[in-house]
């Protein structure tokens, strides 16, 4: 997927800025003016930094700011994993229904297997 295809009508701005350590690959702010900052940490390699770029635009173009879902979740989501947002958020008038408990108990544990968390 090329970064340029990943989103589109939304003005962001990309500055490469050395932070103080290696905590943060990246970092966002959504400006009041509905446009997005993204800040990427030159103490990362090049490579590295064009993926934390897609993983910054992805939350932009899913809208993850204005989300509703756990934080482990809308990191997932930002790295690439689809998720079933029609369980979290179904349309409105519909509920997700299951064939019984034990379908619902699989897919919840799907969604959050120990090891898929942050």
């Amino acid at each position: 997927m090329k970064i340029d295809d990943l989103i589109e009508g939304v003005d962001y701005f990309v500055y490469y800025v050395q932070f103080p350590n290696y905590a943060n690959p990246s970092s966002v702010t959504p400006n009041d003016d509905g446009t997005f900052t993204i800040y990427l940490n030159t103490r990362f390699p090049p490579e590295f930094l064009e993926d934390r770029l897609r993983h910054e635009l992805r939350h932009i173009a899913r809208g993850h700011f204005q989300d509703a879902l756990p934080i482990e979740l809308i990191e997932r989501e930002a790295d690439g994993e689809k998720l079933y947002r029609d369980f979290f958020h179904p349309p409105a008038g519909m509920i997700p229904c299951f064939a019984s408990e034990e379908a619902l108990a699989r897919f919840v544990n799907r969604l959050f297997k120990p090891e898929r968390m942050l």
